[in-house]
């Protein structure tokens, strides 16, 4: 059971960013092109993730004041990672979309695992949804990743590793059950820092247009609707 939970998140991590990092290759020839809006829709994919998802769950799990003081605590946190980050500044950017995405999958696959323990249907019905939610946002850190003029095959290599924490996720979810189940709300308001922070901080000031505005409503449909 242990085994068969961690193998259905650890797929349901890589195939979803995977899919997204390679989806992202159709668009790498135009990415200098049309860079505003590409870097718009990264960071819509991103704060919808972070609002609708992270920390609306963390705030059912622990409620809001629990979810804005780990929320902030993820933001201090990424703070610190890019102060110690010695990196070009662009190459930066991308290993900090890199390392949230790396984060945030890590609950979303302690929720997998949790859930195999009410029901297998529901267990198996979350990974499937999570597995597809994560193509976008596969596609976000994709495009963020190449905007920083990263090879594409080290681009679509980080997406499928970024997957892997929603297996490591599963297995502590389903083998410790309740006591992980607890600390949900805290990773997932900790992840939604670490992207609200990268969103914010590094992306947005970075992509002041029009096209920026419509590929940042363009990613909050996407989130909402996949």
């Amino acid at each position: 059971m242990i085994l068969k939970v961690t193998i259905i998140g650890l797929l349901a991590g890589i195939i979803g960013t995977g899919l997204g990092g390679i989806i992202s290759v159709i668009f790498k020839k135009e990415v200098d092109k049309y860079l505003n809006l590409f870097m718009g829709l990264s960071g819509g994919i991103m704060l919808a993730v972070v609002v609708f998802d992270l920390m609306k769950e963390s705030m059912n799990n622990m409620g809001v004041i629990n979810t804005v003081i780990f929320t902030f605590l993820g933001v201090l946190i990424t703070m610190y990672i890019k102060s110690k980050m010695n990196l070009s500044g662009d190459m930066r950017f991308g290993y900090l979309i890199f390392i949230s995405i790396l984060l945030h999958n890590l609950p979303e696959g302690l929720a997998i695992g949790s859930s195999f323990m009410s029901t297998e249907k529901l267990g198996i019905t979350l990974a499937i949804v999570i597995g597809l939610h994560n193509i976008p946002e596969g596609l976000a850190m994709a495009l963020g990743l190449i905007c920083s003029k990263m090879k594409v095959s080290k681009v679509i290599l980080l997406t499928i590793v970024a997957g892997i924490p929603m297996g490591i996720g599963s297995f502590f979810g389903v083998y410790f059950g309740s006591l992980f189940s607890s600390l949900i709300g805290v990773f997932l308001a900790t992840a939604a820092g670490t992207m609200m922070y990268v969103v914010l901080e590094e992306i947005f000031p970075k992509s002041r247009s029009i096209y920026c505005i419509i590929g940042f409503l363009l990613g909050t449909l996407i989130v909402n609707y996949i």
